[in-house]
C-alpha cells in the first residue's frame, strides 16, 4: 500500500522483521488463496478475526460492509473488497473458473453479484450470512445489465428491452418482466432506489420502481427527438440525459420537471459514467479531449468545459470538485480542479488494460482489473495504491510501509521527523507525477518502496500444487413433514474429485459421499426455520459454502401443478409454463438433460425463463409446487424437448413509411425464419398492437406488413423480431424513429 504523493526521507531507517502475528498472517493468506477457490475471508478479516474481536465476529462480518468496495482481479479470478477507510482489503470472492475474464462487479452493503459475460452465468454471494446463494444462466452474447439499489435488484436486458425484478439472494424473478421499446441505454439506481434507463426510440428516459416485488414505470420524461443517439448518467436524485446528436442535456429530477441545459460544445460521441455522485455532473468527448461540467444538473446547472490537451482518455469521473480522467495507455488517472486546471496525477505501477473508476461509499475507487493493482482517493485528494495481491496485516498492525503514529507539537500539530519533507495532497498543482515507487534502490530521489511482507515457510513443507473445491451453488430445497430434502450441482473442482459433501444447519451435520448431489435431512422441527450450507471437499481442501434460503417443515403441503408446457424463447432459452396449483406460494423448476447440467429456477408465477441451454440438446422440465417455507407438494414434468440447431438471426433494413392512411414495416427476410413479431413504439402506437405474421413478399427479398392506424398520433418506430417453427432470435431489429402528419 502507498501513499502519493510521497517524499523520501532523507536517512531510511532499516525495515524491522515483521512480527509473528505478521508473518503467519502472511503465510495463511498465501495457503487461502491457493486452496480455497470460492468465497474467501483473508486473515484480517477471519482467520484471527475471534482473537482480535472476540468470539462470534464472524458472525457480525455484515457489519464490516459500510464504506467498502469490491473490485476485481482478472489474473486471480478474484474480487476483493477494499475498505475505503484504510485502504485495505479485507474479504476475497474467488469465481472459479473465471480467471482472465472480464467479470464484472454489481454491490450493495448486503450483496455482491458476479457476471461471466463469457459463460453468461451471474453468482450472488449473500455478505450478511457470509455464502453463495444463488445463481441465474443469461447466456453469452447480448447486452446484459444488473442493478442492485438499497432495497431492490434488477436484470436488464437492453437488447430486448426487458426489465426484471429478481431476489438479490437466489436471482429469481420475483415479479412479471416490465417491456420497453428497445434497445436500452444505462441502468443504475438513485439514491431514492429508483431506476433509470434511457429510450432512445422514444427519446425518453424512465424511472422505474421495484413495488411489489415488480418493476413498474413511476416516471417518463421526454430528452431528445425520437431514434436520437443519447447517453445517460444517473445522479443521487434523478438522471442527466446527454444528446449526441447536438448541444442538449436534459436534467429530469425524481418526481420533478426536467431541466434543459445547452453545452457550450457540440456533444458527438459523448459518454458519462453510469452513476454520479454529489452534485457535479461531467460529460466527456474523447474525440476532442473536451469534459463538458455540469454542476448542480437539476437546480441552476451552471455549464463549463475544459479540454484535458492529451488523446487516448477515457471517461471523466467527478468526485468532491475534482474530475478524474483514465488514460489506461499511460497506466495514468489525470486529475483536474473545478476550472480545468490539471493537478497531480495518480499512477498506478504495471497497470495494463482498461482503468475503472467509480466514486462510491465516500471515496474514489481506481481499478486495473488486467493487473494486480489498484487505489482509493480521499476526500482530500490524497490517493493510496493497493497491491490486491499483497496479504494483510495482522489484526492490531498497521502495513510495514506506514510510518509510526507521530508525537503532537506543543501547538497541536503533528511535529515533522529529520529530513521530512511537506507532503502535499494527490491533487496539488506543479506536484508533478506521483507514479508510486518500485522497489530498489533511491535513485533520483524516488521514496524506497517497503519489501514485500516475508510469507514463512510451512515447517519446511512444501505447499500442495490443487485447489479445494468451489461452492456447489445454487442449493436447491423442498421442504416436508420434519424433513428438506436438498439438490446441488456438481462442484467445481479441477485439481481433484470430490471426495465428500459437507452438509450444515443450526443443530445438526452430515456428510454424504462427493458422487451424491442430494440428500434428505429427517428429525427436523415442524414450524422451525433452518438454513442449510453445503460445502464441498477434496483432497486439497474444503472448499467455501453454498447456502439455501430459510427453510420450514411443515406437514401441510399444496396441491400439484398441471400442463407443463415449453416453449423456444431464443436460441439458448426456453420459456416453461404450468397451471397454478392449490396452496402454492412459489414453484421450483429443475430440469434434467443429455447436456450439461441446468441450475434450478424458482417463480412465484406460473412461467419461468430457462436461459444457457445447449443448441440441440433434449430436456425435461420438473416443476414442484411449494408452500410457505418450501414446503413441497407434488410434481409435474414436461414432455422432452430438443432445443433447436439453427440460430435465428435478427432482420435487417428495418423501416418505415407512411401514406395516406397506412403505414408499412418493411424488412429483410431471415433464412430460417417462419414468423416476425412487430412491435409498434412512438405515440402513433396507442392505436396500433403487437402482431405476428409471416409477412407480406415485397421483392428483392424484402418482406413487409401494412398497419392503418385510426388514432391522432404522429411519431412512430417499430422493432421487428424473427422466429422460426422451434426457435426465437435472441433480439429484434428496430427501426429507426421518425414522425409524419397526423392521420386522419
Amino acid at each position: 500500500m502507498v501513499d502519493q504523493p510521497t517524499a523520501p526521507p532523507t536517512d531510511p531507517a532499516p525495515k524491522p522483521r515483521p512480527s509473528p502475528v505478521r508473518r503467519a498472517a502472511s503465510a495463511l493468506w498465501r495457503r487461502t488463496r491457493s486452496s480455497a477457490p470460492g468465497l474467501m475471508i483473508s486473515l484480517l478479516a477471519a482467520g484471527l478475526l475471534s482473537t482480535a474481536l472476540g468470539a462470534g465476529a464472524m458472525g457480525r462480518a455484515d457489519e464490516m460492509s459500510d464504506g467498502a468496495v469490491w473490485l476485481w482481479d482478472s489474473p486471480a479470478g478474484e474480487s476483493f473488497r477494499v475498505n475505503g477507510d484504510n485502504a485495505r482489503i479485507d474479504l476475497v470472492a474467488a469465481l472459479p473458473g473465471s480467471a482472465g475474464r472480464p467479470v464484472q462487479v454489481t454491490q450493495n452493503d448486503d450483496y455482491l453479484l458476479l457476471h461471466d459475460p463469457e459463460t453468461g452465468r451471474v453468482t450472488s454471494v449473500d455478505l450478511r450470512e457470509m455464502g453463495f446463494s444463488g445463481v441465474l444462466e443469461l447466456g453469452t452474447g447480448g447486452d446484459f445489465g444488473l442493478a442492485l439499489g438499497e432495497e431492490a435488484a434488477v436484470v436488464i436486458d437492453r437488447a430486448s428491452g426487458e426489465v426484471k425484478a429478481v431476489d438479490p439472494a437466489t436471482l429469481q424473478p420475483t415479479g412479471p418482466s416490465l417491456r420497453i421499446p428497445a434497445p436500452l441505454v444505462g441502468g443504475a439506481f438513485d439514491d431514492s432506489d429508483t431506476l433509470w434507463l434511457g429510450v432512445p426510440t422514444q427519446g425518453t428516459v424512465v424511472g422505474i420502481r421495484v413495488e411489489a416485488e415488480e418493476a413498474v414505470i413511476t416516471q417518463t420524461a421526454s430528452v431528445a427527438d425520437p431514434g436520437a443517439d443519447i447517453a445517460v448518467t444517473v445522479l443521487d436524485d434523478g438522471v442527466l440525459a446527454v444528446d449526441r446528436n447536438g448541444d442538449r442535456m436534459v436534467a429530469v429530477r425524481n418526481g420533478g420537471e426536467s431541466r434543459t441545459i445547452t453545452s457550450p460544445v457540440p456533444l458527438e460521441g459523448a459518454e458519462v459514467p453510469p452513476r454520479t455522485r454529489g452534485d457535479l455532473a461531467a460529460v466527456t468527448l474523447p474525440g476532442s479531449g473536451d469534459v463538458v461540467t455540469v454542476s448542480d444538473p437539476t437546480g441552476s446547472a451552471g455549464v463549463d468545459h475544459f479540454s484535458t490537451g492529451r488523446e487516448g482518455g477515457g471517461t471523466a469521473v467527478p468526485y468532491e470538485g475534482r474530475f478524474y480522467v483514465p488514460f489506461p495507455e499511460e497506466g495514468a488517472v489525470r486529475v483536474f480542479g473545478p476550472s480545468g486546471d490539471e493537478l497531480n496525477p495518480i499512477t498506478l505501477p504495471g497497470a495494463e488494460g482498461p482503468l475503472e473508476l467509480e466514486a462510491r461509499e465516500g471515496s474514489l475507487y481506481i481499478n486495473s482489473p488486467d493487473t494486480g493493482v489498484a487505489a482509493v482517493v480521499d476526500p482530500g485528494g490524497r490517493a493510496t495504491v493497493i497491491d490486491k495481491t499483497a496479504p494483510p496485516p495482522g489484526p492490531g498492525e498497521t502495513d510495514e510501509d506506514e510510518p509510526a503514529p507521530r508525537e503532537p507539537a506543543p501547538d497541536g500539530t503533528t511535529a515533522p521527523e529529520p529530513g521530512d519533507a511537506p507532503v502535499p495532497d494527490a491533487g496539488a498543482p506543479d506536484a508533478g507525477d506521483t507514479t508510486a515507487p518500485e522497489s530498489g534502490g533511491t535513485e533520483g530521489g524516488a521514496a524506497p518502496r517497503a519489501p514485500a511482507v516475508e510469507s514463512p515457510r510451512d515447517d519446511g513443507e512444501e505447499e500442495d500444487e490443487g485447489t479445494a473445491p468451489g461452492a456447489p451453488t445454487p442449493v436447491s430445497f423442498t421442504a416436508g413433514d420434519g424433513s428438506v430434502t436438498l439438490s446441488w450441482p456438481e462442484a467445481y473442482s479441477p485439481d481433484s474429485p470430490v471426495e465428500t459433501y459437507d452438509i450444515t444447519w443450526q443443530g445438526g451435520s452430515t456428510t454424504v459421499d462427493g458422487s451424491e448431489l442430494e440428500a434428505t435431512i429427517t428429525g427436523l422441527e415442524n414450524g422451525t426455520s433452518y438454513r442449510f450450507r453445503v460445502r464441498a471437499s477434496n483432497a486439497f481442501g474444503t472448499g467455501p459454502a453454498a447456502q439455501t434460503e430459510e427453510v420450514t417443515p411443515s406437514p401441510r403441503a399444496p396441491g400439484a401443478p398441471s400442463g407443463v408446457a415449453v416453449a423456444a424463447a431464443g436460441s439458448d432459452s426456453v420459456t416453461v409454463s404450468w397451471e397454478a396449483a392449490e396452496g402454492a406460494a412459489d414453484y421450483l423448476v429443475s430440469a434434467s438433460s443429455d447436456s450439461d447440467p441446468v441450475s434450478d429456477r424458482t417463480s412465484t408465477g406460473t412461467s419461468v425463463e430457462v436461459a444457457g441451454l445447449a443448441p440441440g440438446g433434449t430436456y425435461t422440465f420438473t416443476v414442484t409446487a411449494r408452500g410457505a417455507g418450501g414446503v413441497s407438494g407434488e410434481s409435474a414434468t414436461s414432455a422432452p424437448f430438443t432445443m433447436p440447431t439453427q440460430e435465428i438471426g435478427a432482420p435487417a433494413g428495418v423501416s418505415f413509411s407512411a401514406s395516406g392512411d397506412t403505414v408499412t414495416v418493411t424488412w429483410s427476410q431471415v433464412e430460417g425464419a417462419t414468423q416476425y413479431t412487430i412491435t409498434p413504439h412512438g405515440d402513433g402506437s396507442r392505436s396500433l398492437s403487437e402482431v405476428s405474421t409471416p409477412g407480406t413478399a415485397a421483392g428483392g427479398g424484402q418482406l413487409s406488413y401494412t398497419y392503418q392506424p385510426r388514432g391522432s398520433g404522429r411519431c412512430y418506430s417499430f422493432t421487428v423480431l424473427a422466429a422460426s417453427e422451434s426457435a426465437t432470435a435472441d433480439s429484434g431489429t428496430t427501426s429507426t424513429a421518425s414522425c409524419s402528419r397526423e392521420f386522419r
